[in-house]
């Protein structure tokens, strides 16, 4: 039991084996990026190796909200989180920066592979043309936060 009397509602901070467990397997978050003072989050896909952290955009116009947020080298989070009740919960911070990964890179591939292990949405890629759209970014762990919740913790 924590000695924290509002860790029931706050969360306890989670093991570092728990913390990759959901990057592993959850492959889904939601990006937070900022551009000249405003903020915006999206849903991503994203693949967890146990080292690198990547996610994809399917490349579009110009006027791309996530285009005109995201740069090489801004610092972004994500959050990724498994809620299964009020009192039964995981959550992730994952903070960076990020860096475009290109097709002709040496980090393509590997990419492309640890979206296909456990990126949510990458299948659905795979079978369509948006597999050639894809636009691959790697997040740079600076800053990894897990707060977890087990209403068996407080019975």
């Amino acid at each position: 039991m924590s000695s924290n009397p509002y860790a029931h509602f706050s969360g306890i901070p989670m093991a570092s084996d728990d913390i990759d467990d959901l990057l592993e397997t959850q492959g889904y978050g939601i990006l937070s990026l900022c551009g000249d003072g405003e903020p915006y989050s999206i849903p991503v896909s994203f693949g967890y190796d146990g080292e690198r952290l990547y996610f994809g955009f399917l490349k579009q116009g110009a006027d791309s909200a996530k285009v005109a947020h995201i740069s090489d080298g801004a610092t972004v989070r994500l959050l990724i989180t498994d809620i299964r009740g009020r009192f039964e919960w995981q959550s992730v911070a994952v903070t960076g920066p990020v860096n475009r990964v290109h097709e002709e890179d040496d980090d393509w591939e590997r990419f492309i592979e640890t979206l296909t292990d456990n990126g949510w949405f990458m299948e659905a890629f795979e079978r369509s043309d948006a597999i050639d759209s894809l636009q691959g970014w790697e997040l740079e762990i600076d800053e990894l936060q897990g707060l977890e919740q087990h209403e068996e913790t407080y019975e």
